[in-house]
């Protein structure tokens, strides 16, 4: 009690207040005490109860409350019919809570709503959306199960006595002479319900021997057949009855039926509202009533209560309990259903309505137009998938009975609010089929049907490698239509098709004219829908105000329940993750996720889920760990027709996993036609980075320079693909890569200095790390070695914060300097770096070591070290002049290449040298002429390749991190290299 004086106390700042516990623990009665004392402290206090039998008009108990709290005007907000807001749901509820801040702003008000567990689900919705909008009233809940409307709620939990509990009421009341094992079965019967004790207590204490069943028995027993039999056939009529309701039922006059209840009254099962009504006292004592009915009874009374219970929801629920009864009542409950739920509809109350319909399609066949009005209702729920299914239903029982216009009506909806929703290439193309037929069945009468049609067609051909435009011709034919539903939906649709970076400013148009026309038709979903496209296109452009707008769309769509939009929340949330860098909480959520899309049928929640561990895993520096992952998703039958995104994944993972070939030839088939050929998708960015990620490593360097051309015209957009369930940080940084890769070093730093700042707007601090050490690889191969390891020096702390420990350990390794200083010192050689030298042994290897480390990036033939400068003799030449001359042309050209390439590439082209080296060694002799005889040159290949690497194993003795640059910097062969900036 002192929570709830608390409570309202401190109204001004808005208070939610959940009394739970099970039937007959005293909930209502808490409250009903706390009632008298707000009162008393001048309070205005509303009581709203919920009808636990069915039958409760839509969003009830809110109509009576908002009525006398702020007129009827306000009440009406809550039916289609007002003009005064937009009618969708969402507009409606807004408007009312705005309502009823005004009528509370200077009167002090509690309101309670007792038994929220009756409630139907769109008034529950309200009463969350009111309860979220911190209005300045207390607002008092009372519920059987926990409280359903989150964190905001401050929950009382009461619970029923325990035995000693039980047996201390008991000897309070005055029954102190039952024996432990007795009051031990009292309070197994009655579970400790208060309720059940103070009935029992009334009964006495002989009648506690009975039991539970023989005191409620006895209950009835105390009064007049006639008195019970008015109770049992009421009790059909909810938990609250008017007398002439009842009089009507049992067709008797309305003053008998209050003298025959008298009885009842005086045993506590009932208590009279005056003339107007009765009530049971409690939802125990009215099911004890009904169950005095046999089942033909009770079917009776059903039925006569629909003809005499005004309400439509009130109409249906006795209809529906009636059907059984005959199939004459079958039909006439499904009449009643239909009725009654369209006018939900109206009111908002989209769940109950297909709660209803449901009902209906249970009594029989059900009519194309029943299928129709149900699956709306569903897809109206948020309930995508179930959607899907029943609509597919409705077509079927369309095509039975002939309807073209109802069997186009089923035909749109199996394509869900989304394009391309079936995976299944059997399964799409029967779908399509069906939406082709159905546009061939219409009459060409039927503009509005006919156009949907082809805009959706339209807009799936899309993904079929379709183009665009015809779904943009389609869209303004439906813009002359001046139907506003129509608009929406192709709006949504054609938003959807134009999904790739080209169209990302004339998306975000679109999504907000979506938005208006949703909500101007009282379209809820595609409102909501709007606002998602709207939060995608701005994260889409690395807008700032996504982040506002995301916060919008999640309090819409948990204020709606909208489950679908709720994933997608979910999904972007897990973007966020990954971009702040708290790698393994996004990975923790991308599981619950998947859970999450699998529950709401998301056609995508797998690739989703792939799309997350694939970059958190890349980003720890592990790809490699999920390459047969990759593989096996970019092979999956349920990925999008013509996505290549995951197979370009497939060779960025191989490449680096140092699976060269399969790499190359997953290259090969994605650059068969051009990389300008791929096609256009929502992946169509993030599948061009990770072909250039792979050309990095393989030294692709043609391949690199199409895909920056291709990339280039959306350097400043980050690529973010499809609905922004992750983001690879700025397209500069991808676009550095490439210029990188194909030997532009002045275009690769200016692109990754503007990588590494748009990921810092961006707040993407793994690719803002990872761009970091980008540009020090490319400092570094312009002599800029300083400001190379300040960089890498950042990139390593920044990785090692984040949980990135594979990348902060080889970003790691790269600090060490690899530019190896080598001093002569009487009959030693000093070798290392500032900071890091020692002193080894005078060694043949140490003397071709530098040679080498005096010439950085210039190949020196291994007859050259080995010979100190020196060339044998030979008396002929098996290789003629102008061979000659062309093998030591294309020797020089890759020598001016290797420093400029990337690793892989660099790599390459020394295979080249020093195939063209064997082949020169093995036929010219010293002084460049020719010779008839092998041997010189592999020779001193051999003994320079010991000799290097005898010295260096001689260094590592003396300091293995001195030896481990030299290992990684001095390439021998027929050509040997030192490439300190590899």
């Amino acid at each position: 009690m002192r929570r709830l004086e608390y409570a309202w106390r401190s109204a001004a700042r808005g208070r939610l207040v959940t009394v739970t516990g099970p039937a007959g623990v005293g909930k209502t009665r808490l409250c009903e005490e706390a009632s008298d004392r707000a009162r008393a402290a001048g309070l205005r206090v509303l009581w709203g109860r919920c009808w636990s039998d069915g039958g409760a008009p839509a969003l009830w108990p809110w109509q009576p409350m908002l009525a006398e709290l702020c007129g009827p005007e306000t009440a009406q907000l809550l039916s289609s019919e007002a003009e005064t807001v937009h009618p969708a749901r969402f507009s409606r509820f807004q408007a009312v809570a705005d309502r009823l801040a005004r009528a509370v702003a200077e009167t002090p008000t509690m309101l309670v709503i007792d038994d929220l567990h009756a409630a139907d689900p769109g008034a529950l919705l309200l009463t969350r959306f009111i309860a979220r909008a911190r209005l300045p009233l207390t607002m008092v809940i009372t519920q059987r199960t926990p409280s359903p409307l989150g964190e905001a709620s401050d929950e009382i939990a009461l619970r029923p006595f325990d035995p000693a509990e039980t047996r201390d009421y008991l000897a309070t009341n005055g029954i102190e002479r039952l024996e432990a094992p007795l009051t031990d079965t009292i309070h197994r019967l009655t579970d400790g319900s208060p309720l059940f004790l103070r009935r029992l207590v009334a009964l006495g204490e002989a009648d506690f021997v009975g039991g539970l069943r023989e005191a409620i028995d006895q209950s009835f027993a105390r009064i007049a057949p006639e008195t019970a039999r008015l109770l049992a056939i009421g009790a059909t009529l909810g938990d609250s009855v008017s007398w002439a309701e009842a009089a009507a039922l049992l067709n008797m006059p309305a003053a008998r039926v209050i003298d025959t209840m008298d009885g009842a009254v005086q045993a506590g099962l009932v208590t009279a509202n005056g003339t107007e009504s009765f009530a049971y006292s409690h939802d125990l004592v009215r099911r004890a009533a009904l169950a005095r009915l046999t089942a033909a009874e009770l079917l009776d009374a059903h039925a006569r209560a629909v003809d005499i219970v005004g309400h439509s929801a009130r109409k249906a629920h006795h209809a529906v309990n009636a059907a059984p009864r005959s199939p004459e009542d079958a039909r006439r409950a499904i009449e009643v259903c239909r009725a009654a739920a369209a006018k939900m509809v109206r009111r908002f109350s989209y769940e109950q309505a297909a709660s209803l319909l449901a009902q209906a399609v249970s009594f029989g066949e059900p009519s194309a137009e029943l299928m129709l009005e149900w699956s709306d209702a569903v897809l109206a729920s948020g309930r995508l998938a179930e959607a899907r299914v029943l609509y597919d239903q409705a077509a079927d029982a369309a095509w039975d009975e002939q309807d073209p216009l109802r069997y186009a009506r089923a035909a749109l909806g199996m394509g869900g609010i989304w394009l391309n929703e079936r995976r299944d290439q059997v399964e799409r193309h029967r779908i399509l089929g069906k939406q082709r037929k159905a546009l061939a069945w219409l009459p060409e009468s039927e503009a509005a049907l006919r156009l949907r049609l082809e805009l959706r067609l339209a807009a799936e051909q899309v993904y079929g490698g379709g183009p665009v435009a015809d779904v943009l011709k389609t869209l303004e034919e439906i813009r002359l239509l001046g139907d506003h539903g129509a608009l929406a939906e192709a709006l949504s649709l054609s938003h959807h098709a134009m999904l790739t970076p080209e169209y990302v400013r004339e998306r975000l148009a679109i999504a907000r004219e979506l938005i208006s026309v949703a909500a101007a038709a009282g379209i809820d979903i595609l409102a909501l829908q709007g606002l998602c496209w709207q939060t995608v296109d701005l994260f889409h452009l690395g807008d700032p105000r996504a982040d506002r707008s995301l916060a919008e769309l999640r309090v819409r769509a948990d204020l709606m329940e909208s489950h679908s939009v709720r994933f997608i929340v979910a999904e972007i949330d897990v973007m966020l993750l990954i971009r702040a860098g708290r790698l393994a909480e996004a990975e923790e959520q991308a599981a619950r996720c998947l859970a999450m899309g699998e529950e709401v049928g998301d056609a995508d929640a797998a690739a989703y889920y792939g799309g997350h561990l694939l970059a958190i895993r890349w980003l720890q520096g592990r790809g490699a760990d999920l390459l047969d992952f990759a593989v096996e998703v970019a092979n999956s039958p349920l990925l999008a027709e013509g996505e290549f995104a995951f197979r370009a994944m497939v060779a960025n993972l191989a490449a680096e996993a140092g699976r060269h070939e399969l790499a190359r030839s997953t290259l090969a088939q994605l650059a068969a036609a051009g990389l300008d050929a791929l096609p256009q998708s929502s992946t169509w960015l993030s599948g061009l980075l990770a072909i250039v990620e792979a050309t990095v490593s393989l030294g692709d360097a043609q391949l690199a320079r199409e895909a920056y051309e291709l990339m280039l015209p959306f350097a400043e957009l980050p690529t973010t693909p499809s609905l922004a369930i992750v983001c690879f940080g700025s397209t500069e940084r991808g676009l550095g890569l490439a210029a990188a890769t194909f030997g532009d070093l002045d275009r690769a730093e200016a692109h990754l200095r503007r990588a590494v700042a748009a990921n810092l707007r961006l707040g993407h601090l793994p690719m803002a790390a990872c761009s970091k050490a980008n540009l020090a690889t490319v400092l570094r191969r312009r002599g800029e070695h300083r400001a190379a390891e300040e960089l890498l020096d950042s990139a390593v702390n920044d990785a090692n914060a984040m949980g990135m420990e594979a990348r902060a350990r080889a970003w790691a390794a790269d600090l060490v300097s690899r530019h190896i200083t080598l001093r002569r010192r009487e009959n030693r050689w000093l070798v290392g770096f500032p900071g890091r030298e020692v002193l080894v042994e005078d060694l043949i290897g140490m003397r071709h070591l530098a040679q080498l480390l005096a010439h950085p990036d210039v190949p020196i033939p291994a007859v050259s070290l080995a010979h100190g400068g020196a060339e044998a003799m030979s008396e002929q030449s098996i290789l003629d002049d102008q061979a000659r001359a062309a093998y030591t042309a294309r020797a020089r050209e890759i020598a001016h290449l290797i420093p400029e390439s990337s690793p892989a590439r660099a790599e390459e082209l020394r295979r080249e040298l020093d195939a063209l080296a064997a082949e020169l060694g093995a036929t010219t002799g010293l002084g460049g002429r020719g010779r008839t005889f092998a041997g010189p040159a592999e020779r001193a290949r051999t003994s320079v390749r010991k000799a290097i690497k005898r010295a260096i194993d001689v260094v590592r003795a003396a300091d293995p991190a001195v030896a481990a640059v030299l290992d990684s910097t001095i390439s021998t062969g027929y050509q040997c290299v030192y490439t300190p900036d590899r």
